[in-house]
This record gives C-alpha cells, structure tokens and sequence, in this order.
C-alpha cells in the first residue's frame, strides 16, 4: 500500500516538473503576454484622469442631554407662569431625543434634495476663473473615466435642449428631474463619502461621533472647496432640523410678546389720560371706571411681563438646541492625487499577464494531450 503511494506521488512530481519545463521552453507566450498587460496597464494609467481627495473631520457632541443638563437649566430656568404649557408650546428645552443623530448623516448626504441644493451653488473655476455652478462643473470641466465613457456617450445621446442646472425644485409639484438632472445627482453621490466614527466620552461628557467627509474629484483645489460646501450644508441642515420646532415657537412667541406689549402700553395710557381728565372730581362713576382701566391694564402688565420671560426662554431654549461641531482636521488643498495609483495597476496587471500567459500554455498543452489521446 505504502509503495503505491510513493508511485503516484513519484509520478505527480514528474507531471509537475514536465509542466514546468514545458513552461520554461514556451517562456516567450508568457513573456508576449506580460508586455501586452504592461502596455495595457500603462494606457490605462494614461487614460484614466487623476483624482484629487479631501478629507475633512467634525466632532459632533451628542444632543441627547435634557433641560436640567442645558443651558436653560444651567440659568435655573425662568420665572413666570404656566403660559407656554397652557398655549401648547414646549418650553422645557426638550430631551433631544428627537434630534438629527449622526449616525443619520450618511443618508442625508446622499438624499437627492440635499444633492440637488449642492449641485445648484456657485463655485469659482480655477483656470478660467469664471463663476458655475457645481453642476456646470461636472458636466463641462471633468473626464469621463474609461468605465464611465459608455454612460457619457449615451447621456450625450439622450440629453435635450432643456435647462439641465436648473435644480430648484417646486414646493406643491412632486420632484422630476431630466435624464442629465439624474445622471449629475449620482455623480455627484459617487464623489461624497461620509463615514461616522464612534468616540465615547466627548467633550462635554456624552458621547461623541467624529464625522469625516470626503471629496474626490480631478480638480484639487475645488476638491476642497467642495468638501467645505458639503460640510456647511449638512451643517446647516442639522441646525435647521433640530432648531426649527424651537424657532417656530420663538415666532409665535415674539408675535404675542408685540402684541401683548401693544395693548400694555394702550392700557397705560388709557389709564393716565383718564387720571388727567378727572383730576380733583370725586364721584362713584369715575372710580369704577378708573378701577376697569386699573384691572385691564393690570392684566396687560401681568401678560406682557410673562410673555417677556417666555421670550427670553425660548431665546434661550434656540441656543441650547443648537447643535456644536467642532472641526477637527479642516479642509487642505490636497498635493498628490489619488487616483489612478500607478503602482497597483501595474502590479495587477503583470500577475494578469503571468495568469493569462501559463493559462495560454496549458490550454495547448491540454489540447496537445486530448489529440495524441484520441
């Protein structure tokens, strides 16, 4: 039994060695092979355009802190009555519980309507200083890759004369865009990454998520200025989302507050031009009507006052739930490109070219033994 192991394992090493001989003597199919890869590899170096990334990194404090933890609670509240519960306003700061999180960022970046409002901003071209917008930017100043030249073409094809940058979007009319309106939204989708990194124990004791952004297109220097428009925008949304409950209420506050001050300041007068027409006049009527401007202007006093208090609160509560980021690593005009990286092509595409030669040498060599066999 032993001796007809070490048979076949006798005869698996010379099939070995015969098939590398075999691969020694037609070298020259793997040698042709290989050049071709490395021409290939070069041109697609060439061809492919260079990219250029950037990177930026935020620092978002979680909002999960409630009203006791906030800046309203830090200042002890303020005095007044129960007039924000009783017109339905929620003036206690809030818990945050109903705050944008980061780990939603990712999908905001990447929703059309926030794509859309980056594409629709205006930008500086560097070379010929002219001003475009970020969507002009990606269809009139950028390279197709080799993989997207088919979809370039065939935009080309499809595209009408109608307006294409046009991204504002109608309030009532539901959302259509163009085949070119499309294509440019997920260009630009493509080109953003957001990664959301965990980071317990921030700055104030909660936890705390870094957010790195990342831009990479073929111009460096609008590379970062993108990135700053991306991070401003989801900035911007973030505040808008958290704040705008607290805010609505602010207005309506601030409405009540004029025109509860309006009606303080009639009843006051009211009140001093009636002491001014009836001075020295001792009757029973002008007592009682002085005590009904007394009591209508105290009850104005009383709900301007409180109306004061809530003002200030609610300008108070805006502050607390507007959400800190804190930029770590800035937005740097990158140096070296990114793309296409020279080196691993090559690499690649030599061991491609390895694969295909030997594969070439044993497809004829298996051809060679399936004829003889026959």
């Amino acid at each position: 039994m032993d001796t007809k192991i070490k048979v076949e394992h006798k005869e698996e090493g010379i099939e070995l060695l015969a098939l590398v001989n075999i691969i020694k003597i037609k070298k020259r199919i793997v040698f042709i092979s290989v050049g071709i890869a490395f021409v290939l590899a070069l041109l697609l170096i060439i061809l492919t355009p260079k990219e250029y990334k950037t990177q930026m990194s935020l620092l978002a404090e979680s909002n999960s802190k409630g009203a006791a933890s906030g800046l309203l609670g830090q200042l002890g509240g303020l005095t007044g009555g129960n007039l924000g519960s009783l017109m339905g306003l929620d003036l206690s700061g809030g818990t945050g519980s109903d705050a944008l999180t980061p780990d939603l960022y990712p999908n905001i970046v990447k929703s059309t309507t926030f794509l859309m409002e980056i594409l629709g901003e205006t930008i500086i071209e560097p070379d010929s200083q002219k001003k475009i917008t970020v969507a002009e930017y990606l269809s009139d100043y950028t390279r197709p890759s080799i993989s997207g030249i088919p979809g370039y073409l065939l935009n080309l094809i499809k595209s009408s004369d109608e307006e294409d940058y046009n991204f504002r979007k109608d309030a009532v009319q539901p959302l259509k865009l163009s085949l070119k309106q499309e294509s440019l939204v997920e260009a630009l989708s493509g080109l953003i990454e957001v990664d959301v990194i965990k980071s317990g124990g921030g700055l104030t004791g909660g936890e705390s998520k870094i957010i790195n952004v990342s831009i990479e297109i073929q111009d460096p220097y609008l590379s970062a200025v993108l990135a700053e428009l991306v991070v401003s925008n989801l900035k911007m949304y973030i505040i808008n989302y958290n704040t705008g409950k607290a805010k609505q209420d602010l207005e309506f506050i601030e409405a009540r507050y004029l025109e509860a001050r309006e009606r303080y300041y009639k009843t006051q007068q009211a009140l001093a031009d009636y002491d001014d027409s009836n001075i020295n006049v001792i009757l029973a009527s002008v007592r009682t009507n002085r005590q009904r401007l007394e009591t209508e202007n105290s009850l104005a006093s009383g709900l301007y006052n409180g109306l004061a208090q809530k003002l200030e609160q609610s300008k108070i509560i805006v502050q607390d739930r507007t959400p800190v980021f804190t930029v770590i690593e800035p937005a740097k005009v990158p140096l070296r490109k990114s793309k296409p990286k020279a080196s691993l092509i090559l690499i690649g595409m030599l061991f491609v070219g390895v694969f295909v030669g030997v594969s070439i040498i044993l497809g004829q060599e298996f051809v060679k033994s399936y004829s003889l066999g026959r």
